[in-house]
């Protein structure tokens, strides 16, 4: 797991979203994958895109997680100190 530290005083917080987005991630390109196998959306004309597009989608997640997380945490005001100044602590 992985911590985020707010630059401006030191408080610290388990960034527990780096789970739910490997998560996210391991369900996309799962998902992609059956709806291809099941002929999800057969008939559609973009049926290959689609499915490559989720499972993209998906690999993405798993390879930028370190990244997305510290995004989401640059969004999130500390609540010792209210500043937005976080740094991704492994």
């Amino acid at each position: 797991m992985a911590n985020i530290e707010c630059q401006s005083c030191g408080f610290s917080e388990e960034a527990n979203k780096t789970f739910f987005l490997k998560l996210l991630g391991g369900a996309g390109v799962a998902g992609g994958y059956w709806a291809w196998v099941a002929y999800f959306f057969a008939g559609t004309g973009f049926a290959f895109a689609i499915c490559v597009a989720i499972m993209t989608g998906g690999v993405a997640l798993l390879a930028f997680s370190d990244e997305i997380t510290k995004w989401v945490a640059e969004r999130y005001d500390c609540p010792s100190c209210g500043g937005r100044n976080w740094r991704l602590i492994k």
